[in-house]
């Protein structure tokens, strides 16, 4: 064991240092005989801790690790995206756009054609990059065009790179422009010829704010729709745009390579397009026809400029016509719209744009006493025998001051009636009676009358298939309390029974309350498509009438509604319409409007009587009296459509 002990010892003796804590002579270093004392205070180096070596080598490890994970998530995470930015470098895609669907009226009458169009298009990275000749292409392609050369800088500029590199700078060219721009396309690196789809509208006034429009995609739409091309036209307004998904198809692309500079090689690929769906519309064009002729008619008599109607089917819901005044031509958005034509129709203070007919809300007058009356029966505040004294005018006391007296007038003394005659002769003070409680009726108070005028469809939208529609006003007491900071009296009721106040409702609501009238006491969701169609107008889905709300009336109450409805044109405000080739019932409407001089004038009519298939209702807004107006309107359209 010692012979080990003394091995061991000698031969760590000679084994070399590789840590030290201390620092290193010279002649550890050379190892030669220079004696030590040559070296004093002067050290070659000093030893680097173990320490700084392990954090040295954390630090790598750690930037190793992330640039190895920034890899693998470019790699992983967002090679498709990076992969789709090189090929967009050397790919051109080229819309083919599809066949829009076309739009029928209920008898396959076709209210829309798909014509081509052309369009000047720009495409911002194909543009010269030098300023000085970017500058003469833009001149030069101004000049082909016939537009001023700095409407396109301006559409140059306004290109968002974030939505497309692309925009439309003259759309529907004309067939001469088209033939120079694309005999000179050489010369106009960045500019080219796109071929699209127009709309041609049948009648286009007179269907104009059931069609709508198609119009250039805005950075909205662009967000709402990332598939769409830049260069698309999208829906507007009317049906248009609510089925514009259905209408619109699935539009095709050429592939194209390009070089580096832009220029075409080759076609690589193409998608053929995929034509949109067609609508069969509940619409009857030729009541849709007549109802806007005899509307016109009466508005350019009267130098009036703002009107609505509609028809509508109460046993299915299917809207046969639908106008509203002043009209527009939809045609106008399938060109180039200038920007005066543009600024002149959105400036218009008639508001040719405003769909009257879904989204006006007006006081409706005496066309809701109907209503009323119903809601008087179903809540036994009275009975068909149950009669009220007019002599011109409903007084009412002051309860505090019995000295001052409260005035609610009626159009004339109408004496003893009954709720025939007060719908037939539109009764006001009948109507205050029932509605806000007189003597010894009780009345249905403001919380009743505004629960049935709930029930019948006020105050909420009714969800037809246009965008726009407006739900109307049900005061009560909590509403004028939180909107006006007043309390509710009894006077306010009395407005509101008769139409008045802050009532307010769009003609498609009153058309479909008193549908309610004949239909049973349904409350059916308004709708104008009938069927959706494909291109070779086989039926692909056809819709049904779908009941919003039934059953908050007896029949046997509408049956007596009904016939006071009759009694208004044999023995009341409606007698011009006794002469029609089919029995009517009716309402006529007179609704103040406040700081005007005239009247709203309203008029409903259904028909024919023993079978209603059709509710009318017309508004014309600041004319007087509805029998005066609304009336007339009514007897033409109705003469014109059971003539034959």
């Amino acid at each position: 064991m010692d012979k080990f002990s003394k091995l061991n010892r000698a031969l760590a003796r000679l084994k070399i240092k590789t840590i030290f804590k201390e620092s290193i002579e010279p002649e550890e270093i050379f190892l030669d005989a220079t004696k030590s004392a040559d070296f004093d205070d002067r050290k070659i180096e000093v030893p680097i801790k173990p320490q700084t070596f392990r954090i040295f080598s954390l630090v790598i490890l750690a930037v190793f690790l992330i640039l190895v994970g920034r890899v693998a998530y470019l790699q992983l995470w967002e090679g498709q995206y990076f992969k789709g930015l090189a090929e967009k470098n050397h790919l051109r895609s080229l819309p083919i756009f599809a066949s829009r669907g076309i739009i029928y009226d209920k008898n396959l009458k076709q209210l829309v054609y798909n014509v081509p169009s052309f369009n000047l298009i720009v495409s911002l990275p194909d543009l010269p990059r030098d300023l000085t000749i970017r500058q003469a292409v833009v001149v030069r392609a101004a000049e082909l065009a016939g537009v001023l050369a700095s409407k396109i800088s301006d559409d140059i500029n306004a290109i968002n790179l974030k939505y497309g590199p692309s925009a439309i700078i003259v759309e529907g060219l004309e067939h001469e422009q088209l033939l120079k721009l694309q005999s000179s396309l050489n010369e106009l690196p960045g500019f080219g010829i796109e071929q699209n789809i127009a709309r041609q509208y049948i009648e286009g006034l007179k269907y104009a704010h059931l069609m709508g429009f198609l119009g250039r995609m805005t950075e909205s739409d662009i967000k709402q729709n990332p598939d769409y091309f830049l260069t698309e036209k999208i829906g507007k307004n009317g049906l248009e745009a609510f089925y514009e998904k259905i209408l619109r198809g699935r539009p095709g692309q050429r592939l194209l390579e390009v070089d580096s500079l832009g220029r075409q090689e080759g076609e690589m690929a193409e998608q053929k397009p995929q034509d949109g769906q067609g609508l069969v519309l509940t619409i009857d064009g030729r009541l849709q026809e007549a109802l806007y002729d005899s509307l016109k008619n009466i508005l350019q008599s009267r130098q009036l400029k703002k009107a609505a109607a509609i028809v509508l089917d109460p046993n299915s819901g299917g809207v046969l016509a639908l106008v509203s005044f002043p009209s527009f031509d939809n045609n106008l958005f399938s060109k180039s719209f200038s920007s005066k034509d543009s600024d002149e129709l959105l400036n218009d203070p008639a508001h040719p744009l405003f769909n009257r007919a879904i989204s006006g809300q007006y006081p409706p007058g005496s066309i809701v006493k109907p209503l009323i009356a119903g809601a008087a029966l179903q809540e036994k505040i009275i009975t068909p025998a149950t009669t009220v004294f007019s002599a011109g005018e409903l007084t009412l006391a002051n309860q505090y001051n019995p000295a001052i007296i409260y005035r609610f007038a009626d159009w004339k003394a109408h004496g003893l009636v009954d709720i025939y005659s007060a719908i037939a002769q539109s009764c006001n003070v009948y109507f205050y009676t029932i509605g806000g409680g007189y003597d010894k009726i009780e009345g249905l108070g403001i919380e009743r009358l505004a629960k049935y005028f709930k029930l019948f469809g006020f105050d909420s939208a009714l969800g037809i298939d246009l965008p726009g529609e407006n739900k109307g006003l049900v005061p009560d007491e909590q509403w004028k309390l939180a909107v006006k900071n007043e309390d509710w009296y009894t006077g306010d009721t009395y407005h509101v029974s008769i139409g008045q106040g802050d009532l307010l409702a769009t003609p498609l609501q009153l058309a479909a309350a008193t549908a309610a009238i004949l239909n049973g006491g349904k409350i059916i969701q308004p709708r104008l498509v009938d069927k959706i169609i494909d291109s070779d107008k086989n039926v692909i889905i056809e819709t049904e009438p779908k009941i919003i709300r039934q059953g908050f009336i007896d029949e046997a109450n509408l049956a007596i509604i009904k016939k006071a409805m009759r009694q208004t044109v044999t023995d009341g405000s409606a007698s011009l319409l006794n002469d029609l080739p089919v029995a009517v019932g009716a309402k006529t409407g007179t609704a103040q409007l406040a700081g005007n001089q005239n009247s709203n004038a309203w008029g409903v009519v259904f028909a024919p009587y023993e079978n209603p298939q059709m509710v009318l209702v017309v508004l014309v807004e600041n004319a007087g009296e509805g029998s005066q107006v609304a009336m007339p309107v009514i007897k033409e359209v109705l003469q014109e459509y059971y003539k034959n």
